[in-house]
């Protein structure tokens, strides 16, 4: 490895700028800049991420102090969804809402359910597993019905309504002004 400072060359001013170069072309290139290390920094994007996912869901919350009864009430419902798509194959969001608002026990009933538009992280462990499986080939495409998720906040029957892969992250954050 060889190593440049400019304080070798008899500066007596610390070193601002050195070179890393390493021996095997597999190993990274290193340039460290001194105090232009903090200009760098300030444009970095922690948050950026390769591979974002970002899903739409609805969902409808039972809760209960009867772990038996949300469960057969969670399975209920799975019932009457399929029952009522079955007779009618392309209303499964309008059905799905009408359900939401006259069972769910949250606060997104008024809205059908809608969570919105949201990414890994930002639910419950349990949810998000299984919306944002760690192999991606296997994440519930719009459509699907997942269920029931049991959470500390009860059991919860979810609609993914909108999938959405590597979007563009300035523009979301921007448009989320947090």
């Amino acid at each position: 490895m060889i190593a440049f400072s400019v304080g070798s060359f008899g500066f007596t001013s610390p070193p601002l700028l050195q070179y890393h170069f390493a021996a095997e072309a597999s190993t990274p290139v290193t340039l460290q800049m001194g105090i232009f290390d903090g200009i760098t920094k300030a444009f970095t994007n922690k948050e950026f991420k390769e591979q974002d996912q970002r899903v739409r869901a609805s969902h409808i919350l039972i809760k209960g102090l009867d772990d038996d009864l949300v469960i057969d009430k969670s399975f209920d419902l799975l019932r009457e969804i399929n029952s009522r798509v079955r007779e009618e194959p392309d209303g499964l969001r309008q059905i799905f809402a009408e359900l939401a608002r006259r069972e769910s026990q949250c606060p997104s009933a008024t809205e059908g359910g809608d969570l919105g538009l949201f990414g890994p992280g930002k639910m419950v462990r349990e949810f998000d597993a299984a919306i944002f499986p760690d192999d991606s080939e296997n994440a519930p495409p719009p459509g699907s019905i997942l269920g029931p998720i049991v959470t500390d906040f009860g059991c919860h029957i979810v609609l993914v309504t909108q999938r959405e892969d590597n979007r563009d992250q300035v523009e979301e954050k921007l448009a989320r002004n947090d």
